[in-house]
């Protein structure tokens, strides 16, 4: 069934949840801008390319979703759910990024390990996707993914990591985002708890990106001690 709260007619075009969908504008552009600007800097660094990835999968998604919230007058059901069920899949390959560039710098044995576990939750979620077509898999996925980086990287920011603080953060606003959607918070119908919810993302995202630009600088500024 097609969920939408408002609707407007733009020279002939009808727009539903307009704000839900300029929002998801926002954070694909917030998400590219960043994408851009770390895989510029990441050099040969795998963290910060697999963080670039992360926010590339996250924008992609938001882009989509202008057709899931936007533009859903002109799909039917079946195909609603269908760009509905990439969007998911495609926030889903983001999420996965991130916990592939946890990792990146690991120890060949240590990383085949958890690149093996990581694709096998990604396929797990993609076949529960499919199967049960609820958000709460896609909620499971990101919190299964991003939940132990947030803990880790938590803890790395109270020995000193200022980078890892910033990345840690950015996944704790993310995670409120299940809060708004979970209890519908929202401000009208015309800023609704998906427009509060997008918002919160774009912050994640700068907070995440600034992170790892840090993480990235920290790593070049050890390999030349003297530049």
């Amino acid at each position: 069934m097609i969920k939408y709260s408002t609707e407007i007619d733009v020279a002939g075009i009808v727009i539903r949840d307009p704000v839900t969908a300029l929002t998801n504008v926002l954070i694909f552009a917030t998400a590219l801008w960043w994408f851009r600007h770390l895989q510029k800097h990441s050099g040969s660094y795998a963290h910060s390319r697999f963080w670039a990835r992360f926010a590339l999968g996250i924008g992609s998604a938001s882009l989509i979703g202008v057709i899931v919230h936007g533009f859903s007058y002109y799909t039917n059901e079946h195909q609603h759910l269908l760009v509905w069920l990439i969007m998911c899949i495609v926030q889903g390959i983001g999420v996965s990024m991130a916990q592939v560039a946890v990792f990146s710098n690991a120890s060949q044995r240590w990383s085949k390990v958890l690149f093996i576990v990581t694709g096998m939750q990604f396929l797990l979620f993609v076949v529960g996707m499919v199967v049960i077509q609820s958000y709460e898999i896609a909620k499971l996925h990101v919190a299964v993914g991003l939940i132990p980086i947030l803990i880790a990287y938590a803890l790395q920011g109270l020995r000193g990591d200022r980078g890892k603080t910033w990345i840690a953060a950015g996944i704790l606003v993310s995670a409120l985002t299940a809060v708004v959607h979970t209890f519908k918070l929202s401000f009208s119908v015309w800023f609704n708890y998906n427009d509060i919810a997008h918002m919160l993302i774009v912050s994640s995202i700068i907070l995440i990106g600034n992170g790892v630009r840090m993480t990235g600088d920290e790593h070049f500024a050890n390999l030349n001690p003297n530049a």
